[in-house]
């Protein structure tokens, strides 16, 4: 477990800490933090300034800074530990039999795939249209949104953008941020409902990743991402979720081929 000084959490409120917002403080520090550790400037492990350093060092009293290290405990991404203060989490957990980024090893052998750990970033309930909604036929409904970065055998970052309607799928929203590391977002949604992911369609589209992605991400500089577009569809031929992959550039080969749909009765 590493420490900190009063340099470093001086430099983390020049850097992290907005000029204007109109967020409560609590809120204004509680996502200062979670950028700051997605960036990797606090990394796993690392112990945080504590309670008497952060109302010296931001415009926020005793209560806000409890309120926000609450807020950030809750949600998994720091522990609060009684005698240490405020530990980051290790928010990166291996996810059993991910369907879409089945990454061959380096022999190519059929079957041998790569592990995969997941660390989701945010989640988001929003009303927004965009280029989700036709097809999982969106109308007044609301859309969990989830990010996640996927670390592929801690070689390449890829970064993972979720929707699926709010409503129909409430085992997505509910938990704690946390818990969904290293979980399989799909088998959740079919044991949820009672539901196989029966067939897929995926797309491929190449773009410059947005300057907000690579930032969250290890993402190589002025690189192109291969970004994969996934619907995964229910029997009944509704959509269960979409699916934005954004790959940056490598020389693995990633399997396409669905696997065996899984049912949980």
């Amino acid at each position: 477990m590493t420490g900190f000084s009063a340099r470093k959490t001086e430099d983390f409120v020049k850097r992290y800490w907005p000029e204007q917002t109109d967020l409560p403080k609590h809120e204004t520090l509680s996502r200062a933090f979670t950028e700051s550790i997605m960036d990797g400037f606090w990394a796993a492990g690392a112990r945080l300034p504590t309670e008497a350093e952060l109302v010296r060092t931001t415009p926020c009293s005793l209560g806000t800074v409890q309120r926000a290290l609450r807020n950030l405990a809750f949600a998994g991404i720091i522990q609060r530990r009684r005698g240490s203060g405020s530990v980051v989490s290790d928010l990166s957990r291996r996810i059993d039999g991910p369907w879409h980024m089945r990454f061959l090893d380096a022999d190519g052998a059929a079957g041998s795939f790569l592990p995969v750990a997941t660390r989701v970033l945010q989640r988001d309930i929003i009303s927004d249209h965009g280029p989700w909604t036709a097809d999982l036929g969106q109308t007044t409904d609301t859309v969990v949104r989830i990010e996640r970065v996927m670390v592929i055998d801690d070689r390449f970052d890829v970064f993972n953008l979720f929707y699926a309607l709010a409503d129909n799928f409430p085992e997505l929203v509910t938990p704690p941020l946390a818990e969904l590391n290293g979980i399989n977002l799909k088998d959740m949604m079919a044991r949820g409902q009672h539901l196989a992911v029966e067939r897929s369609r995926q797309l491929m589209r190449f773009e410059d990743p947005p300057a907000w992605i690579s930032k969250k991400c290890r993402w190589p500089k002025g690189e192109r991402a291969s970004v994969l577009n996934v619907v995964g569809y229910a029997p009944d031929g509704q959509a269960m979720y979409y699916q934005d992959y954004f790959i940056p550039p490598t020389d693995l080969t990633l399997d396409l081929g669905m696997p065996p749909r899984t049912y949980a009765p």
